[in-house]
């Protein structure tokens, strides 16, 4: 079979189908009250399946359990194939003992991931979308690979032809969060309140020039997710 087809087979599968598997929304977003369909039941009403650690399970369950936790890390980073999944996880701290890199900081660090993480796209397939379409630049070139990393020291902005409308969307989100938050400071989560998008430590974000820099690597505990994430099966898949 062709290269292409292959890539595409792999890639443009139905989104939700993971969320079906494992029984909530893999996004962390409540979408599932639109649909009505019969196999849509139990994550309608937030069925979570419990998983089965004790000595009566069997090999096959548990790793069953480790295939759906790295299915779920895979899909919430949007198409990543399995091989670039695998590299990723060979260049961090789990594949080599030699590596000081975070699994999770090299995931978070995709350009499409980034794009999502600063608040230029809702959803990480919107964000890989507007990469394709050359939407976003790195140091002032633009790039349109969703699987490109940025680096540490690198500068990410829109360019010129979204650039309005990202500004715009900006000023809205922090409207919404003024009126939603009357506390001066910061909100429920700790987050400052001036900011439209709450943003982890490791990123720094002139709002202004709507230009992020990574400032040093991550670690595992700076980076949340919205989802379900067991991190320790997905190593012990690999394992």
């Amino acid at each position: 079979m062709d290269k292409l087809k292959i890539r595409q087979i792999v890639r443009y599968k139905p989104r939700n189908k993971i969320s079906n598997q494992v029984g909530y929304n893999v996004w962390g977003k409540t979408k599932f009250k639109e649909f009505y369909r019969k196999k849509w039941a139990k994550s309608r009403r937030g069925f979570m399946p419990k998983p089965r650690f004790s000595n009566q399970g069997s090999l096959k369950d548990l790793f069953s359990e480790r295939l759906k936790s790295r299915q779920v890390l895979r899909k919430m980073y949007g198409k990543v194939t399995e091989r670039q999944f695998k590299t990723l996880f060979n260049q961090s701290e789990f594949g080599s003992s030699k590596s000081n890199k975070s699994f999770k900081g090299l995931l978070d660090r995709r350009f499409d991931a980034f794009i999502l993480r600063i608040g230029f796209a809702n959803t990480i397939f919107k964000a890989r979308q507007d990469i394709l379409h050359g939407s976003f630049k790195i140091n002032g070139v633009v790039v349109k690979s969703p699987s490109t990393l940025v680096n540490v020291g690198d500068f990410v902005s829109p360019s010129e032809n979204v650039w309005s409308s990202i500004y715009t969307s900006f000023q809205k989100r922090l409207k919404l969060r003024l009126e939603r938050n009357k506390s001066p400071l910061k909100d429920a989560a700790g987050s400052s309140i001036k900011l439209p998008v709450p943003l982890p430590r490791y990123i720094e974000f002139d709002y202004r020039t709507l230009t992020a820099v990574v400032v040093y690597e991550p670690n595992q505990n700076e980076i949340s997710y919205k989802g379900r994430i067991n991190l320790k099966l997905v190593r012990e898949h690999y394992g």
